[in-house]
């Protein structure tokens, strides 16, 4: 079985006595799709066992892809077990409901896999559901900037927007408190993003293109300690409504260490929380990758990294209120176009983003599963 357009193979090990056991080789993706098509036609009530310990990859909309598969294979009766997954990938397997058909000492079902469910409807989106020709003359749009040096790009991009929107847009830059009823136009954090379609019901419009936020975990370069002995400890970072937080959470239960036991201390910003640590007023730190990545020599010369994620999801998101359906539509035509014209490409360099897409589906319910877990 195989592609022309996908880097993802299946090797056959055996097929017999409605025993089918295969190889998964490279990287799962969209492009994955004609490669897997073949396995729907595994017989009811067959054994599957598939051996990942090849696979280099798995991305949003391969995950999607295998849950399709599976749950059409559970439709059939087919027992499925899953072998051989490296941490990363087992991490995601969870946050999609997949985890359940991981192999674990013979059994198949996986201690602690979420629910193989949708994003959860808002809580409150009735109330803010309005007609679309009651949308407002003046948009309040809020930004979460990814750096203080974007600042300029943005506010030159409101004014792009207003003059292709045909509407009077305010521009604040901060997304602290965010209030729903007040907020129209929202680029968020990833889960600044959730918790808005969560309780409002916002909708993802765009994201930047080609660009994730991962966490790394810190600690001083003279403490040798291995990240399994660090149970218990206090950890420093910026703040508890943090993407930052609550990926690094997530990153440190799955790597089998108890995140409820840490004690934390939030600093407001990550330098502080940096400097918290070079001090020893706290063992570990939580950080933007690219924060970690942006670090002079002298703070890089004095922290160690533990570990860093590897999700490939966790994105910033540019949303719309509900009730602004047509507004959402041309947003996101505008967004996507301003890398065809001198004006956009000069805003999309200011603000560093080298263009933007449209989010997969698969992308904002593994944001939502996540945020899901740890917001409460």
């Amino acid at each position: 079985m195989s592609s022309m357009i996908s880097s993802f193979s299946i090797q056959p090990v055996s097929e017999q006595d409605n025993r089918y056991c295969y190889n998964f080789i490279g990287s799962i993706d969209a492009h994955a799709n004609p490669v897997l098509e073949p396995l729907t036609a595994i017989p009811s009530k067959a054994h599957v066992l598939l051996d990942f310990s090849q696979v280099d990859r798995v991305n949003s909309m391969g995950l999607s892809l295998l849950l399709k598969l599976f749950e059409e294979w559970e439709r059939k009766k087919i027992r499925v077990e899953v072998q051989s997954l490296d941490r990363m990938i087992s991490m995601l397997f969870k946050i999609t409901g997949l985890g359940r058909f991981v192999k674990s000492d013979g059994n198949s079902a996986a201690a602690g896999a979420f629910p193989a469910a949708a994003v959860p409807a808002p809580r409150d989106a009735e109330a803010r559901q309005k007609s679309s020709d009651a949308a407002p003359d003046k948009l309040n749009f809020v930004a979460s900037l990814q750096s203080g040096q974007q600042l300029t790009g943005w506010y030159l991009l409101n004014t792009y927007l207003q003059r292709r929107m045909k509407k009077a847009i305010h521009f604040e830059q901060s997304a602290e408190h965010l209030d729903g009823d007040y907020t129209d136009l929202l680029f968020a954090k990833p889960f600044e993003a959730c918790a808005m379609i969560k309780r409002y019901g916002f909708v993802p419009a765009m994201r930047p293109v080609a660009e994730v936020d991962e966490v790394v975990l810190l600690t001083r370069v003279d403490d040798q300690r291995t990240l399994h002995e660090y149970q218990g400890v206090c950890v420093g970072t910026a703040t508890k409504d943090s993407f930052v937080y609550l990926l690094g959470r997530f990153l440190c239960d799955e790597s089998g260490i108890d995140s409820t036991k840490f004690t934390y201390d939030f600093a407001g910003n990550e330098i502080k929380a940096l400097q918290s640590l070079i001090r020893k007023k706290c063992d570990l730190v939580f950080m933007l990758k690219k924060s970690y990545e942006g670090l002079s020599s002298f703070s890089r010369n004095n922290v160690r990294k533990l570990d860093e994620s590897e999700t490939h999801f966790a994105c910033h998101l540019f949303c719309v209120a509900p009730h602004l359906q047509d507004e959402g539509k041309l947003l996101a035509d505008i967004l996507k176009d301003m890398e065809n014209d001198e004006q956009g490409r000069t805003i999309l360099r200011d603000i560093q983003i080298s263009g933007w897409c449209k989010p997969e589906p698969g992308e904002v319910q593994m944001l939502q599963m996540v945020y899901d877990r740890y917001a409460s």
